[in-house]
């Protein structure tokens, strides 16, 4: 081979390398563009989410005015445990409106790992214990028998515990499956109150409370999503 072919060869690697070099430049660009799209699209998917759940819990606030009115009808022993569950309740709300801000804050920086699943199950566990609390409250002056059917059921899956006592059975790790089976427990009870309380339902609404269903009136349905209105 002759000293113009071996130049000529040369140069054609030297044009190879530089493509490939290219080729690997653009195929980097393309993946930094895919991730970019795969971090938008979640994005979009978390945002849509997150517009269709309330920025905070208030039910507490609602069913503890209820409280109040139907105090006199309640043994002291018997307040006492009901507002130690308030007072859960009360926890778990604080919980969601942390959960709901860390998603409002990270959910188009860091998508894929913001606590979406925990502020959903948050939301559920609230929605039950809602339901609960509103036969306490209500049902004090109306059906005993419900009352103290769901009024055992929390009493004996340890929801009127103290904090100490929480704590030291491990209690928080468990309140997701004791809500669960409560409100299993009780499936029965709700139906029957939802049956009865048919003919009733232009009075409750009066009181932002309708055969034990949770209303928006227990939460703040307003956005916070960053870019929302």
């Amino acid at each position: 081979m002759d000293t113009k072919n071996i130049k000529s060869l040369e140069s054609e690697i030297k044009l190879s390398e530089k493509l490939l070099g290219c080729l690997k430049l653009k195929n980097q660009e393309i993946n930094s563009c895919e991730k970019d799209i795969s971090i938008l699209e979640k994005s979009i998917t978390n945002e849509k989410a997150l517009r269709k759940l309330p920025c905070q819990a208030i039910g507490t606030i609602v069913l503890y005015n209820i409280l109040n009115e139907n105090y006199g009808y309640f043994e002291e022993s018997q307040f006492n445990k009901v507002i130690r569950f308030v007072q859960n309740i009360e926890e778990k709300e604080k919980r969601y409106r942390k959960l709901y801000l860390t998603c409002t804050k990270d959910y188009i920086k860091s998508p894929s790992q913001i606590p979406l699943s925990e502020l959903r199950r948050e939301r559920k566990e609230l929605n039950i214990s809602y339901k609960l609390l509103s036969v306490l409250a209500n049902e004090i002056k109306g059906d005993v028998v419900s009352f103290n059917k769901v009024y055992n059921k929390l009493e004996d899956t340890g929801m009127f515990m103290s904090v100490p006592e929480k704590q030291n059975q491990e209690y928080l790790s468990q309140i997701s499956s004791k809500l669960d089976n409560v409100m299993n427990g009780l499936k029965a009870v709700f139906e029957t109150l939802q049956e009865t309380n048919k003919g009733l339902s232009e009075i409750r609404d009066e009181v932002a409370y309708n055969s034990y269903a949770v209303t928006d009136a227990l939460w703040d349905i307003s956005s916070e999503v960053s870019g929302l209105k």
